[in-house]
């Protein structure tokens, strides 16, 4: 592994818990390329950082040649790549009998096919450079299921069995790959979750939300944030295939 953070790609970086990492890197010294959808917000972001130390990079994860684009401009910019927090996810709901291949095939696509190529052009990149770190994005569904997330949940699943294989094929490349299981974490995407339910409270919901969890509250992006750089730090050197649940407890919980 690169005895130093230097350049750090972040996809999913424009808001939550992508932008408060994006913030953790650049104050312990690195320099970061956000990639996002979400143009206004990622380059808002980038711009508070500082343009020497930041960009942004408009990026559609569901297109594998924009993933690619990114990668060739965090490159251009800071010379090299040896970060890389694929930090995306999107959910469509329904049980199986309902929800439609269409659904079931996006999700997979955004969720696990673009970790797969970021992955790719991830161990491509630190080869070359002499090593680096991979944090793929799961989640607390990838160990324990809810109602009507069949395709959110079988991709987070799958996202650890990647993550394990990237790990066990590369560590001989000098290459680390571990991955995150957040818990709900007071983010926007929960916000805009916690407003669909057109007969309850958002913030009733987000109580509720919070209580399902033993420390009672919902996590912090920035408390993420902190385990990714930890993660992708020399001082967990040791740690490769792993995955770390963020959680507040809630998986430890059998009965609430």
């Amino acid at each position: 592994m690169v005895p130093q953070i230097s350049s750090v790609l972040i996809f999913g970086g424009a808001r939550g818990i992508g932008a408060a990492t994006a913030r953790a890197f650049t104050d312990s010294g690195a320099r970061v390329t956000i990639a996002d959808l979400l143009a206004e917000e990622g380059e808002a972001v980038a711009a508070e950082l500082g343009s020497d130390r930041a960009q942004f990079v408009r990026c559609d994860v569901a297109e594998p040649q924009q993933i690619s684009a990114a990668y060739d401009r965090a490159v251009e910019k800071f010379d090299a790549i040896n970060v890389v927090f694929n930090n995306v996810g999107i959910a469509r709901y329904g049980t199986v009998d309902e929800l439609s291949l269409d659904d079931w095939d996006f999700t997979l696509r955004v969720n696990l096919t673009a970790q797969f190529v970021s992955c790719k052009r991830a161990v491509q990149e630190m080869k070359r450079t002499g090593g680096g770190v991979i944090v793929n994005t799961a989640s607390i569904l990838g160990h324990a299921s809810q109602k009507t997330t069949a395709a959110y949940a079988a991709s987070k699943a799958a996202v650890m069995g990647l993550t394990r294989t990237v790990a066990i094929d590369h560590a001989g490349d000098g290459i680390r790959c571990v991955s995150i299981s957040p818990g709900t974490i007071d983010t926007p995407l929960v916000q805009i979750a916690a407003r669909t339910f057109k007969d309850r409270k958002p913030e009733d919901l987000e109580r509720e939300w919070a209580a399902h969890h033993p420390l009672n509250r919902l996590g912090k992006p920035e408390e993420v944030a902190a385990a990714v750089v930890f993660l992708a730090s020399p001082q967990a050197g040791f740690i490769t295939g792993s995955d770390l649940l963020i959680d507040g407890g809630i998986r430890s919980e059998l009965y609430a």
